[in-house]
């Protein structure tokens, strides 16, 4: 009998499922680590223009990690294309992605760090963290085990 497969990799097909795309898994993975900050974006119910554009280029800087040089801007387009989909589609993923990523983090591999440094860095961007995005903050970081 093989391996149970990660939670990370089981969201990913059935995220392909529903959306298909071209990230590969290590991309997705990406997303899910960015995934918490979709959620301190969206967590007052409005996403601000400094939101949007912090958002679109954390797309610009991961699309560096293309294999070629050339597949950079498609790259970049794919990540803001599936980065848009989810704020717009967060209530529907929010507990499938939480749930993976609290598995992913607890792994070796898992990057806490990361995604607590990207919340808090999001929800700065427009005006300073309120008590809403604070409180989100939080209450995410408790889900997913991680320190704050």
């Amino acid at each position: 009998m093989g391996a149970t497969k990660p939670q990370s990799l089981l969201l990913y097909e059935s995220y392909l499922d529903v959306r298909p795309t071209n990230l590969t898994y290590p991309q997705f993975l990406n997303i899910m680590n960015l995934y918490p900050s979709i959620l301190i974006c969206m967590s007052d119910g409005v996403l601000d223009r400094e939101e949007d554009e912090h958002l679109m280029g954390v797309a610009r800087n991961l699309a560096i990690y293309a294999e070629e040089e050339s597949e950079k801007d498609q790259l970049e387009i794919t990540y803001q294309e599936e980065l848009k989909y989810l704020l717009e589609n967060h209530v529907e993923w929010e507990q499938k992605f939480l749930d993976a990523l609290k598995e992913h983090l607890s792994g070796p591999e898992g990057d806490k760090e990361f995604v607590l440094e990207s919340m808090y860095l999001f929800a700065n961007a427009a005006n300073g963290i309120s008590e809403v995005e604070k409180s989100r903050i939080e209450s995410i970081s408790k889900q997913l085990g991680l320190a704050f």
